[in-house]
């Protein structure tokens, strides 16, 4: 009777044994599920501002105010129906530069000239 009930107490040490590794074995796995779940809900966090973001670039793309003054600044566009002028960047920092030195009494000196300038860059034009 010894011998059967060591027997019974060796076989129910191993499915004891057997019993406990099982639930190790799930809550390891369980814990790794729970990591992979955090981090991929704080990652679908980060892509919805992003994606928030993105659509409202594509809304401020989408409006056509926007769109012309992009337009505009970037490639040096104009309307069907608008006249454009280029003055060469030389005139324009001999314009700056006399905004600069300009003072109430030599206005009209300086306006003259910038006339005067506008004039003889265009003068095959007139």
């Amino acid at each position: 009777m010894i011998r059967h009930s060591k027997i019974l107490l060796v076989f129910l040490l191993i499915i004891a044994l057997i019993i406990i590794g099982y639930f190790y074995r799930q809550m390891t796995l369980t814990r790794k599920i729970r990591t992979s779940y955090e981090a991929i809900v704080k990652k679908v966090a980060e892509l919805q501002k992003e994606n928030e973001l993105l659509e409202n670039q594509i809304d401020k793309m989408e409006n056509e105010k926007e769109l012309e003054r992009l337009a505009r600044e970037l490639y040096v566009l104009k309307k069907a129906d608008e006249k454009a002028m280029v003055i060469p960047q030389e005139i324009m920092e001999k314009l700056q530069k006399s905004e600069i030195e300009t003072t109430d009494a030599g206005s009209s000196k300086n306006l003259k000239w910038m006339l005067e300038e506008i004039k003889e860059f265009f003068r095959d034009l007139f």
